[in-house]
């Protein structure tokens, strides 16, 4: 990438950021999906910290309980970034801007997706604070850190991936009612029920592989899984978001050749 395509695309990601960061609805619809679990279960976390549970099982156990309901909002948040442009008219005039196609798209995923983010990681850090006061060991801020980028990030990054490039295809209102049920079934879902479903596989984006084989936080089912497997499923969802973005590039292309 050349020094003129990075400023294009750090300036396309930066300008995608604000766009959606000036959205009270992302703050409101994301933080309170994060924080619903919490107050739901009558302010307990996933982990009984009075347990004496370890502390990465406690902070991953957090992680997992924030990733039930905020990647909901996240993804219905990011479905409309990709329309909103041809509801404004602004494609034309992007067109004219000296960012390419590539630019503004990877810089409209990525800014978006930092600014969507946002309401889920305060979220997550005001517990992470919580856990950290309460176990009186700074080492939880550090960890709470690495349990973000290994558990969640992966996830969102995924679930992100798929906002963006399937409302470029379907209507957005069916895309958010399909997403929903995807989150629900996929992640949600408890394996015991005997419902297929990805729940509890290296595919489920809510990371319950990742916390589970890195740092033993509980899972739906109960079940333990390797460290391997949570790297494995890291790579399978991070190769799922980029396969996603690929497919987005190749169709707005070829839409756009045809015109």
């Amino acid at each position: 990438m050349t020094s003129g395509a990075f400023t294009a695309l750090r300036g396309a990601i930066g300008y995608e950021f604000r766009m959606q960061a000036r959205r009270k609805a992302v703050w409101i619809t994301v933080g309170l999906l994060s924080v619903f679990p919490f107050v739901a279960s009558g302010l307990r976390f996933t982990v009984d910290l009075s347990s004496g549970a370890p502390l990465p099982q406690a902070v991953a156990g957090w992680a997992l309980q924030c990733m039930l309901f905020g990647p909901l909002g996240f993804g219905i948040m990011l479905a409309d970034r990709l329309r909103r442009e041809h509801r404004l008219g602004a494609t034309e005039l992007f067109d004219t801007l000296p960012v390419s196609m590539d630019g503004r798209l990877w810089g409209k995923y990525l800014g978006a997706a930092l600014a969507t983010m946002a309401p889920l990681f305060l979220v997550y850090a005001a517990g992470a604070g919580y856990i950290a006061i309460r176990y009186n060991d700074w080492r939880a801020i550090p960890l709470a850190v690495a349990v973000f980028l290994l558990v969640n990030i992966p996830g969102l990054a995924f679930v992100g991936a798929f906002s963006i490039a399937c409302p470029a295809v379907l209507w957005t209102p069916l895309y958010w009612v399909l997403f929903t049920g995807y989150w629900m079934w996929g992640n949600n879902l408890d394996p015991e029920t005997g419902i297929p479903t990805l729940s509890g596989t290296w595919l489920e984006a809510a990371g319950s592989a990742t916390a589970n084989g890195f740092f033993n936080a509980p899972s739906l089912n109960g079940t333990t899984v390797a460290p391997w497997e949570g790297v494995l499923s890291i790579a399978l969802l991070l190769g799922g978001a980029l396969v996603a973005m690929l497919a987005c590039r190749f169709y707005l292309k070829a839409v756009a050749q045809r015109y």
